[in-house]
């Protein structure tokens, strides 16, 4: 979905499938910011980007306009942030490439998968995500267990735990088969607290598709004898519900997981264990 200026931009198209678009009344109305378009991109498909370089050059070409920005919550090709071998295509550094190209004044991003997205997009601001994760944990701290987050690796951890100095925090390490991408193990590393029996834990991630990372986390902290576990990833693929390749939601259905947390970056689903914040409206 892109919307402009508060606007949705409606996609229709030509019978041989090519799209048609206008968005003369966005431009009409432009009058009033000076010239100035916002333009929200909520990641829904990948005819979206083909949409967003149309009407990113239509009003580039408008000797009127005075500024472009780009606020995109959720970093198609986030994960490709990296190529194991020389026949996988780095289809982050291209997108990045696409982005840059269109020469937007400033791109606005939410919980990016790592630093190599910042430092591939031109004019990148992260938005900030603390207050999204202090609203969830305003929600589930309780008085009769101290409350522990866990992260699915050491990276999410030296990205998370320095915004939350108040608590203390433990880590996963995993194991991966690099072929099919699946968890072989999971340990946890305890860091700086002893116990995690009758703890509360909130694990925390960047982005879940069928929930693998955090599943087989909540396996071992409930082996670890957790009181109470919820979750929380700012971007959360609607793939979550999957009934064969989903993991995670199978933990939320048995009570394993108490609740998921959430943004609407590009979860559009609904389930009654999963709770979104309308980061985007």
């Amino acid at each position: 979905m892109i919307v402009i200026n508060g606007k949705k931009v409606e996609i229709k198209h030509f019978p041989d499938g090519t799209q048609r678009l206008n968005i003369k009344e966005i431009i009409d109305d432009a009058y009033s910011m000076n010239y100035k378009y916002h333009i929200l991109w909520r990641y829904e498909k990948e005819e979206e980007m083909s949409t967003l370089i149309y009407i990113t050059r239509h009003l580039r070409n408008i000797p009127t306009t005075s500024f472009i920005s780009l606020h995109i919550a959720y970093i198609p090709n986030a994960r490709m942030d990296r190529i194991h071998d020389r026949g996988e295509i780095f289809t982050l550094k291209s997108f990045a490439d696409v982005i840059n190209w269109l020469r937007f004044d400033e791109v606005f991003v939410l919980d990016p998968h790592s630093n190599v997205s910042e430092a591939l997009i031109d004019r990148c601001r992260k938005l900030d995500v603390r207050h999204i994760i202090q609203n969830v944990i305003n929600q589930i701290e309780r008085d009769d267990s101290e409350l522990v987050l866990y992260f699915p690796d050491a990276g999410a951890a030296k990205r998370y735990a320095d915004m939350f100095p108040k608590y203390k925090y433990c880590y996963g390490e995993k194991e991966r088969d690099w072929d099919t991408g699946k968890i072989k193990r999971l340990n946890i590393r305890l860091n700086n607290i002893n116990l995690l029996e009758h703890k509360t834990v909130l694990m925390i991630d960047d982005i879940i598709s069928y929930g693998g990372s955090l599943y087989y986390s909540a396996l071992a902290l409930k082996d670890k004898k957790a009181k109470h576990i919820y979750a929380y990833a700012t971007h959360t693929e609607n793939s979550v519900l999957d009934p064969k390749n989903g993991t995670l939601i199978k933990l939320l259905n048995d009570g394993t997981v108490e609740k998921l947390f959430t943004t609407n970056s590009i979860y559009n689903s609904k389930h009654e264990k999963i709770a979104v914040a309308n980061f985007i409206d």
